[in-house]
Formats: structure tokens, C-alpha cells, sequence
């Protein structure tokens, strides 16, 4: 676990007013959990939340516990457990599951499928506000049974997503993400198909799969959603997840037409404008400015929940594209230049090279250590226009067989038809 002694320009009341809900509360004690400068603050912050917005008397507890610690390590005086919340909380989760229950099982025998939804998704949330996620997330599959028609197949999808997402779940988040995708004549499709793309980006960064698809997912989201998912992302976090992401895997044309030209997402890069300075930097060749950028902000990307695991993987990505464009268009690279660009020392940099062109797909280029110069290998131009005529024809035997593969489909009439 990395433990950041003080984060460089996060402000804790202005990042935390931008979630809501349990996810305001998780990354309040993330953050107290990761950062010794912001712990107490953050304890204090998350317990009176939780007082605010749940029911959750365990969570209550273990906040109050954590800090406690972190009052007594400081030398302090302890904050007492407020007793008389914790036995309102349970009595008012109690009278309103069963008054719930009841409801439930009148409309099951009145038949009425919407009735039967709307009291199985209120015990739902009478669970989670409860922080009894085992059983809110069974009861919203459950529901899912009962929905009538796509707003309530969308919603009931969302709220499994929700659960899913604070278990971290993801598998449940991915087949409820497709579900709500497959609902049809969806009110606000963009907003709703915006909001699927934010957890499959989390889903994706969760599994640790490429970061071009984290990047892909979010960049196709629509402004016009804004911080209306806050309970689960921020429109901060489309900006600063998208943007580190893309800077991480696009090449220089994927960046220019899928974030650059986006004029979507440039409207949530101005929500992180630090961000938009990487990007600006790294595709007008300021690697030295990007790369610093980068840097001062670190700590800050490691008291994000989500982005924490994979931050150093993300800057070490884009520190390698950096160098990686530097030397492309020349023929020889003197390498003290690029050791003051990139502020390294000389032989640290020659160490970075060495294992770049080891790689083989690269760099490919040789170093002369005397003379302390890069010196790039000519090209077989034979060998890559067969490479790129190799990869074209497995492209087009692919398209081939799926166009084959519909067209008996199309045939046999295995097609899914609309009502």
C-alpha cells in the first residue's frame, strides 16, 4: 500500500463535493487510509456522512474506530460513539424492512408485476441504505423480474451496478452494463449509454485490461451527463481517468481525432485543466513540461481509489511514448540533450534506452556509450511492407468469415427480431 505523506494540490472539501452517497464516504476513508497529512480530516468528514446518508451502523463504527487511532497517534482525545444514532438506525432500518416485507408480499398477491417492482426495489435500497450489500444486491436481481418496461429495466440494471461496484463486483457490472445497453426505446439513451461507458471504463481499469479501452469508453461520453453519476464517478474523473489514460496509449493521431477534436470531452477537460496541459504538452512535443506535470501531480492520482494501482504503471507508460517520440524523427540523438529534457542523468538515461531497444518493438536504434549518442537503425522497408501486407489479409480473412457467418445466419433466419 503506497502512503502519500501530503497530496500536492489535492484540496479535501473541494474533491470530496464532487461524489455522493456511499462513494463520497469510500473515498473519504481511501484517502484517509493513504494520506497521514489528510487522515483525521477525513475520518471526521466520512463519519459525519455516514450519520447523514446511511443507516450503516457497522461502517459507522469502524470509521469511529480508525479514528480514534489517528486521534490517539496524535495525542489527541478520542470522539465518543454516538450511541443514541446507532440504536435510532437500527430501530428505523428494522421497522422499515418489515413494513417493506409486508408491502411486498400484499402486491405479490395482488399480482401486479409494477407493484411488485417498486416494493422489491424499495427493499433494496432499504438494505443498502442499511450497508447489507449481500442482500440489496440479491433483492435488485431479484426485482429485475418484475420490470415492466425499459425505464425500469434500466434502473433496476443501475442499481445492481451500484452494488456491484462498491464489491467490486465487476463481473456483475459488465453483464448489467450489456443488459441495459440491450433495453429498448430508452429515454435519454445518450445520458444512459454515457453512464454505462463510465462503468465499463471502471470495470476495465478493475481488471487491468488496456488502457485504450478505459480511454475508448470514456471519451464517448456526452457532456450532457455532467456529475449526474456522481454516486459512482465524477465528470472529474471522466476527465482525469480519460485523459491520463489516452495520453498513456493513443498514438499521436489517435489523440488529435479522439480527444483533442472531441469537443465533448475538451468540455470535462476544462473541469481539470492540468490534464488538458499534459495532453497540449506531449502532442507539441514539450515532453520535458508534460513529464513535470505528470510528476507534481502523482500523489494526488494516488489518493484516487480507482486510479491508485495503476498510476506508476501510467506515468512510467507515457515517460517510455515520450522518448520513444523524441528519437523518432532523428537520425542521431545526442543523449546529454535528452538526459536535461527529460531531467535525468546521462547514464540513467542510457540505462532506459538500452532496455527500450532490448524490447524490440520500441526503439530500434543502436548506443554508442563513448560518444554518448543514440544512432537509429535504417529500416527494411521490404520487411515491413510485408509485415503490414500480413496484418491486412488476417484483417480481411476475419471481416470475410463474419460477413459468411451472418450471411448463413441471414438464411437460416436466426435473427433476432423487433416486436
Amino acid at each position: 500500500m503506497t502512503i502519500v505523506n501530503t497530496p500536492s494540490h489535492l484540496d479535501f472539501e473541494s474533491y470530496i463535493g464532487n461524489y455522493a452517497g456511499r462513494t463520497a464516504i469510500d473515498r473519504a476513508i481511501f484517502i484517509a487510509e493513504h494520506c497521514t497529512s489528510l487522515q483525521v480530516e477525513a475520518l471526521q468528514w466520512a463519519a459525519a456522512a455516514i450519520k447523514k446518508d446511511t443507516l450503516d451502523t457497522s461502517k459507522y463504527a469502524s470509521c469511529i474506530t480508525q479514528l480514534n487511532a489517528a486521534l490517539k497517534n496524535r495525542n489527541l482525545p478520542s470522539v465518543e460513539v454516538d450511541q443514541e444514532w446507532i440504536r435510532n438506525a437500527q430501530r428505523e432500518t428494522k421497522e422499515t424492512r418489515e413494513r417493506l416485507e409486508n408491502n411486498l408480499k400484499t402486491n405479490k398477491n395482488s399480482a401486479s408485476r409494477e407493484n411488485i417492482w417498486n416494493s422489491t426495489t424499495l427493499l433494496g435500497n432499504c438494505f443498502y441504505q442499511h450497508g447489507d450489500m449481500t442482500m440489496a444486491l440479491k433483492t435488485y436481481v431479484r426485482s429485475r423480474d418484475y420490470c415492466t418496461n425499459s425505464i425500469s429495466t434500466v434502473e433496476t440494471c443501475f442499481n445492481v451496478i451500484k452494488v456491484a461496484v462498491e464489491q467490486s463486483s465487476y463481473a456483475h457490472v459488465n453483464t448489467y452494463v450489456n443488459r441495459a445497453e440491450a433495453a429498448q426505446n430508452v429515454p435519454k439513451r445518450e445520458i444512459v449509454q454515457s453512464k454505462l461507458e463510465c462503468c465499463r471504463a471502471l470495470s476495465a481499469l478493475f481488471h487491468k485490461e488496456k488502457l485504450n479501452v478505459v480511454a475508448d469508453a470514456l471519451t464517448k461520453v456526452d457532456f450532457e451527463m455532467g456529475n449526474d453519476f456522481n454516486q459512482v464517478i465524477s465528470a472529474n474523473d471522466v476527465a482525469v481517468y480519460g485523459g491520463l489514460c489516452a495520453l498513456a496509449s493513443y498514438d499521436r493521431q489517435e489523440l488529435k481525432t479522439k480527444v483533442l477534436s472531441n469537443s465533448s470531452f475538451k468540455n470535462y477537460l476544462e473541469l481539470e485543466p492540468q490534464i488538458r496541459e499534459m495532453i497540449d504538452a506531449f502532442y507539441n512535443a514539450k515532453y520535458a513540461a508534460c513529464l513535470e506535470l505528470l510528476e507534481s501531480y502523482r500523489n494526488d492520482f494516488l489518493l484516487d481509489m480507482h486510479l491508485a494501482p495503476h498510476v506508476n504503471d501510467i506515468i512510467h507508460m507515457i515517460r517510455v511514448k515520450s522518448m520513444v517520440q523524441y528519437c523518432v524523427p532523428y537520425g542521431t540523438v545526442d543523449l546529454q540533450r535528452m538526459a536535461v529534457v527529460f531531467g535525468t542523468t546521462t547514464n540513467d538515461l542510457q540505462n532506459e534506452l538500452a532496455s527500450l531497444i532490448a524490447e524490440g518493438d520500441k526503439i530500434s536504434a543502436r548506443i554508442d556509450s563513448h560518444q554518448k549518442i543514440l544512432i537509429a537503425k535504417e529500416r527494411d522497408q521490404r520487411q515491413q511492407a510485408l509485415k503490414r501486407s500480413m496484418v491486412a489479409g488476417t484483417e480481411y480473412e476475419k471481416s470475410s468469415k463474419a460477413l459468411m457467418l451472418r450471411m448463413r445466419l441471414l438464411k437460416a433466419d436466426m435473427i433476432i427480431k423487433s416486436n
